[in-house]
């Protein structure tokens, strides 16, 4: 039996129902029924390189499944164990190294017939929903869907991961740290929906972040079935933060206000204990859709500090309220990652250098003094010593700009940028 090691969560997400449309006999088709046993056709047995095929897994359908890839250390186990899963759900059990972030990356494909058909079979539309990605005080587990793009939905009204967009993936990271016993569609706090049309194939990342001393076996699992979906009131494009000096500068922009009424930053030292920050009224429009906000955080009690969080509480016009994700911010540098930047000043092109302690995934934010984004890069990056460089750089007004570096959504390091 899993333990539930955080009494709290760390945001919650009021939704309001709504009920998607749906072609009715696609999904009568192709509600996906990985419950035959997996036969491999080559490759090594639970090896990178290794290809499944799943007979049956709707009518007049089979499915190929290969493992792609494998980062930090992460292995497969069992390609589909359905002894502690729901039996038609993809259920891969994923092992995760010590003190390491490992991701293993599986291609399904869906063809004609149950034999060895190469044609494949295009899915009207399609519904994958990773589920139980839970964790603990030591592990957060990650799941990607990539469908080329697509609608991400939500089933609870308590989400306890956070999901994020990087081209067409959909990345969902476990940010509350409970445990659920199980891998089925009751813990719905832990799952979310990626559906696209005239799908053939998509590709899913299982893994986590794992910080224990000691290797941890994860059991995975992706369910084809649509639901009665559900909608949040605000919709997040963008939520993060500058540091100058002892001050931090918020940002954060909407896609979507339903009912809304204001916004209350709130801030936290310790992670459980947050008190209003300041309060935003409105913010403005952006190219004529989302809308923009900022808030400045000059507090006394800043100084002092190596990290912050924030996180927003958004005040409907009827009272009832919910929360962002969690902003975690560095103040000071970490003592294990030194970033250099150079050439500074600069004309065109900069590297950036640092070491870092573990595999994760870093973006480079170069803003102005107003705390405006002027470019943003994302990168994966390994554990040990890492060049990112940024090029094209010659539009930009001759200045003072910051750049600054985040790593797996913590705010790292900030340093100060000249441009000739």
């Amino acid at each position: 039996m899993k333990k539930n090691f955080t009494p709290f969560r760390y945001f919650v997400l009021v939704i309001a129902l709504q009920f998607l449309t749906s072609d009715i006999k696609a999904d009568n088709l192709y509600n996906f029924n990985f419950n035959s046993t997996p036969v491999l056709v080559s490759g090594t047995n639970l090896a990178v390189g290794a290809k499944y095929q799943f007979l049956n897994v709707a009518t007049g359908t089979q499915a190929i499944v290969t493992i792609m890839s494998a980062t930090g250390g992460a292995t497969v186990i069992m390609i589909d164990d359905n002894s502690l899963t729901m039996p038609e759900a993809f259920s891969p059990k994923v092992r995760v190294p010590a003190n390491s972030t490992g991701m293993v990356e599986f291609k399904i494909e869906f063809f004609t017939g149950n034999g060895n058909s190469n044609t494949p079979r295009v899915i009207d539309t399609l519904r994958a929903t990773a589920m139980d990605i839970d964790g603990n005080n030591n592990l957060h587990e990650m799941d990607v869907l990539n469908m080329g793009g697509g609608v991400v939905s939500y089933l609870s009204n308590t989400l306890e991961i956070n999901v994020t967009q990087a081209g067409n993936e959909f990345l969902a990271t476990n940010v509350a740290g409970n445990e659920y016993g199980g891998v089925d569609t009751s813990a719905k706090e832990v799952m979310f929906t990626v559906s696209n049309t005239a799908i053939s194939s998509f590709t899913y990342k299982a893994g986590a972040t794992n910080q224990n001393s000691s290797a941890v076996t994860r059991q995975k699992g992706i369910y084809f079935k649509g639901f009665n979906y559900l909608i949040m009131p605000v919709k997040y494009l963008s939520f993060d933060a500058v540091v100058n000096g002892e001050s931090v500068l918020l940002k954060w922009i909407t896609a979507q206000e339903l009912n809304h009424s204001h916004f209350e930053v709130e801030r936290s030292f310790d992670m459980n204990s947050y008190n209003t920050a300041g309060l935003v009224l409105d913010g403005y429009t952006t190219n004529g859709s989302g809308k923009s906000y900022q808030f400045k955080d000059n507090s006394a009690q800043l100084k002092g500090r190596s990290m912050v969080y924030y996180r927003l509480k958004q005040v409907d016009i009827d009272g009832k309220v919910t929360y962002s994700k969690v902003l975690a911010v560095r103040l000071q540098a970490k003592s294990d990652v030194t970033m250099q930047v150079s050439p500074n000043p600069f004309v065109e092109d900069i590297t950036i250098r640092f070491a870092s302690t573990e595999n994760a995934t870093a973006q480079i934010r170069i803003t102005n003094l107003a705390g405006q984004t002027m470019l943003s890069k994302q990168s994966t990056i390994t554990k040990g010593y890492n060049n990112i460089k940024i090029e094209s750089l010659s539009g930009l007004a001759a200045g003072m700009y910051m750049v600054q570096l985040t790593m797996n959504g913590t705010v790292i390091n900030n340093q100060k940028l000249i441009k000739n």
